[in-house]
């Protein structure tokens, strides 16, 4: 992971604006500090939306969105562990 900034930025969520509005102010945010984060959870953003279902938290579609992000995550360190150049 790449950090571009030596302090992170601070996300609040703002009563004024919708919650897609704030879902993408906090996407925002994290990309200022993490581009590969924000990609993830952009990648999964549907999925990690889902946990939370009127109140209610769903155990499996938590899961899921756990082993999708562990699958993206398995795949940068692959991307970073390989050579770069032809030696």
């Amino acid at each position: 992971m790449t950090q571009t900034n030596t302090q992170p930025v601070v996300y609040r969520f703002d009563d004024s604006k919708s919650f897609k509005e704030n879902c993408e102010a906090f996407l925002e945010a994290v990309n200022a500090d993490d581009l590969e984060m924000a990609t993830i959870l952009r990648g999964n953003w549907d999925a990690l939306v889902a946990i939370v279902h009127e109140g209610q938290r769903d155990s499996k579609a938590r899961g899921d969105f756990n082993v999708k992000v562990v699958s993206a995550l398995d795949a940068l360190l692959a991307n970073a562990a390989k050579p770069k150049g032809g030696a």
